[in-house]
């Protein structure tokens, strides 16, 4: 009898750890885990050549070693363009000056090692002096046991007009979906939920984050948090990214983790369509161009096709602001994976096999050269950019990115979005020979130059004295 309550003691001892806890209990445990992180995103300016317009961004960071490591979530850091959408790019600068407030309201310098682009996750380094540094973290732990129904909690922080405090919710596991990648769905009726919370179950494990449904590439002024709404919530379990909390991404300039891309422009199937067609599914995604050299090209999808589901997933998209769901979908897959694609052509249901690839570089992390004596920068012609010019992709030249209006070349006419395909009568095939040939000219004492540009499909010439 005695060594049956020796082992019952013993059982109960072991087991408590795993024992549900009270919601106060948990709150208080974390509270002080997350952080604030707040960055400049980088508009390039027309005003001065090198300069961006400045706008300040915030998001929850969650500290998850006791030595300064934060993770955050991958959209504070630029993207590859998978699929160009709207038709136009943007131009932007590296995110810039990080800076980390803790929860004693003590704010740091910080530096940006990576990101993990599958996971949404990145990853800042604090730079503090001291050597004693030593912060309390968050331990992920795995999810093979998380089941449909289980009580969660959702750690966040709200709005600048709330002063960034804490926002604690609790929520039911509504659905878990196992492709192509296992996240658990939350039903989802708050209309400000922001990425990167940190996700608790009911013993007080923290068992992933929330993720944000699509990137947000517009530059007005935003307020806050960029909240964002949609039909559930959506959480990343803990094996996303453990793996990189263990090893952090270490990304240099202009380098980014590959993800996959399909290559296309789209729109949502809006009943009028759906009817005239007469598709037998209420949304979906219409293919309205076929990037060259994509992987929707090398699959022979077709402009007219209505793409009905991706695998197992089916695509009720019926408004054009929500066709990011393809697209962060086909970002799910790794590159060179081959998914399946259900495709409604010609009146009939098919199945189209796509191969996919990681997305080209796009014009922000293009490779760069800056003539500030001439007062402008250009940049490699990237995919992006002759995709939405709808030129052909052997295009030569360089994409001239920034043009101070006041300096030489912005008095002799040169803009931003010209292509520059001609030097002083010598054709400029790519950034390389763009490099040579300015800098060469500038060491020689050249005065004078003349650009043959290709813009808007139409050729001109530009004249840039330096002696005017």
């Amino acid at each position: 009898m005695k060594s049956t309550s020796i082992l019952l003691i013993i059982i109960l001892a072991v087991t408590s750890g795993f024992a549900q806890k009270s919601a106060k209990e948990i709150y208080n445990f974390y509270q002080d885990k997350i952080c604030l992180v707040s960055f400049y995103q980088n508009i390039a300016s027309e005003a001065k050549i090198g300069s961006f317009d400045k706008i300040k961004r915030y998001r929850i960071g969650i500290v998850v070693s006791p030595d300064g490591l934060i993770m955050v979530s991958s959209d504070v850091y630029p993207v590859s363009l998978d699929v160009v959408s709207s038709g136009t790019s943007f131009l932007s600068g590296l995110p810039t000056e990080f800076k980390v407030k803790l929860s004693d309201n003590q704010e740091y310098p910080a530096r940006f090692l990576g990101k993990d682009d599958q996971a949404e996750v990145a990853f800042l380094e604090l730079q503090d002096t001291r050597t004693d540094l030593k912060l309390d973290y968050v331990q992920f732990v795995k999810t093979p046991g998380v089941r449909v129904g289980e009580n969660i909690f959702v750690l966040e922080l709200l709005s600048q007009s709330y002063e960034f405090n804490h926002l604690f919710s609790e929520y039911l596991i509504n659905a878990i979906v196992e492709t192509p990648r296992r996240k658990f769905l939350v039903n989802n009726s708050t209309t400000a939920l922001s990425a990167g919370g940190l996700v608790l179950d009911d013993r007080g494990q923290a068992i992933g984050v929330t993720l944000n449904q699509s990137f947000n590439f517009s530059f007005a002024t935003p307020g806050d948090f960029e909240d964002f709404h949609k039909d559930y919530l959506e959480i990343a379990p803990s094996e996303w990214f453990l793996e990189s909390i263990a090893n952090p991404p270490n990304l240099q300039e202009n380098e980014s983790i590959p993800r996959s891309w399909l290559g296309i422009r789209m729109q949502g199937l809006n009943e009028e369509l759906q009817k005239y067609w007469k598709v037998p599914q209420a949304g979906g995604i219409v293919v309205n161009e076929v990037y060259p050299e994509s992987p929707a090209a090398r699959a022979k999808l077709k402009q007219g096709d209505v793409i009905l589901a991706v695998e197992d997933s089916v695509l009720l998209v019926k408004d054009d602001d929500q066709t990011a769901k393809l697209r962060n979908l086909v970002r799910e897959y790794p590159p060179d994976m081959k998914i399946k694609m259900k495709i409604f052509r010609d009146g009939q249901v098919i199945t189209r096999t796509v191969k996919l690839e990681a997305a080209p570089k796009s014009i922000s992390l293009a490779d760069k050269y800056a003539v500030p004596q001439l007062g402008f920068e250009v940049r490699e012609l990237t995919r992006d950019i002759l995709y939405q010019s709808d030129l052909p992709l052997n295009t030569p030249g360089v994409f001239v990115f920034q043009v101070d209006r006041a300096s030489p070349a912005g008095i002799g006419g040169l803009q931003i979005g010209d292509i520059i395909q001609e030097i002083n009568n010598s054709p400029v095939k790519d950034i390389t020979e763009a490099k040579a040939m300015l800098g060469k000219s500038q060491e020689d004492g050249k005065t004078r130059y003349m650009f043959r540009v290709l813009s808007d499909r139409e050729t001109r010439f530009v004249f840039i004295d330096l002696k005017k």
